[in-house]
């Protein structure tokens, strides 16, 4: 079992992208496969995950942002967003995260 840490960039849209039930969900689905995400570069190994929203699909859903320390059994939710608001991570963001997570 993990841990769960999230960060404000990430509570903050929490409600709008998951209900409970849904967010639920999508823990234990992070428990089952950590490593689910695809690692996106030069972040020092942020993945990015989609998750699939009630009646839209994984292409419609949202997409997670998270860093998984497996050894500390944590997983720190970063960010999240709806797929229709962007497809890529903004370029800013890559830069923060390689900050934030290069000493893990």
């Amino acid at each position: 079992m993990f841990e769960f840490i999230e960060l404000p960039p990430f509570a903050a849209l929490r409600d709008e992208l998951f209900d409970d039930e849904e967010f639920v969900a999508f823990q234990a689905f992070l428990c089952e496969q950590p490593e689910a995400g695809t690692v996106i570069p030069e972040t020092s190994g942020c993945r990015k995950v989609r998750w699939s929203a009630k009646g839209k699909g994984k292409r419609g859903g949202s997409r997670v942002i998270y860093f998984l320390q497996l050894t500390k059994g944590r997983i720190v939710l970063v960010a999240a967003y709806g797929k229709g608001e962007r497809d890529d991570v903004p370029r800013g963001w890559l830069k923060r995260l390689r900050e934030a997570f290069d000493h893990e």
